[in-house]
């Protein structure tokens, strides 16, 4: 009897893959997950390797942590259909793969990781990453230029309302704020007429995500790039 007690107070739970993923420690993360073998757990060990990567996405090196979130994602789908932060993840995944072959290998992944936001969002619509991914899909589209967008159906009406809708739904997390910033820029960019009024307001959402307290390892990572970008307006 004192042996299972022990044994079930070491248990691993899914908050404790949780409390790994926010501390950023992606490898006990990912040891947590593969002990629970559920599909959250290894939902959250996609994560973890999406978010390790994030910052030096163009680096080589992170082909492989990448080819590891995309098959943690997928036995995530597998054991739930219906898992839409799985979806999420899964497209983030294989967007970063995409953006490590060139600009072709980008473009090769946008219809695919389009479809797999929007189906995160259509189970998940309360899972603010998905709102975040899918404006961001739509906004990095636009950025591409008028010919991209039209091909893959680009439009500025899906970005600032799910931007909007996440902050709402978390706002504490500055990674939000951040991405609101950066969309608001790409718009700008794209508009002579509404520039000036964007990048004000792009400079708020900087302002704000320079100011929040860090909540985790990624807030702390997202609050120092608010920083840096603060300083170029």
């Amino acid at each position: 009897m004192g042996m299972l007690s022990l044994n079930s107070a070491q248990a691993t739970t899914l908050n404790d893959v949780k409390t790994h993923l926010a501390a950023g420690q992606v490898q006990q993360t990912i040891q947590d997950a593969l002990d629970l073998k559920t599909s959250e757990a290894y939902t959250l060990a996609a994560e973890a390797l999406v978010l390790s990567v994030r910052k030096h996405i163009l680096d080589k090196s992170n082909a492989p942590l990448l080819e590891q979130a995309e098959n943690y994602a997928r036995k995530a789908i597998d054991l739930n259909p219906r898992n839409g932060p799985a979806y999420y993840q899964l497209s983030k995944a294989i967007g970063g793969q995409a953006v490590l072959r060139g600009a072709l290998g980008g473009l090769g992944a946008l219809s695919e990781t389009r479809e797999l936001f929007e189906k995160a969002v259509q189970l998940a619509p309360e899972y603010a990453p998905a709102q975040v991914g899918l404006a961001m899909w739509h906004a990095n589209v636009i950025k591409y230029g008028t010919l991209t967008a039209g091909l893959y159906g680009g439009k500025e009406q899906e970005i600032l309302p799910r931007l909007q809708k996440a902050v709402e739904l978390e706002p504490t997390v500055i990674s939000h704020e951040l991405n609101y910033a950066k969309a608001l820029v790409i718009l700008g960019n794209k508009n002579k007429r509404l520039k000036s009024k964007y990048l004000q307001d792009a400079r708020k959402h900087l302002q704000k995500a320079s100011q929040m307290p860090i909540l985790t390892f990624w807030d702390r990572e997202d609050r120092a790039e608010a920083v840096e970008l603060l300083k170029t307006f």
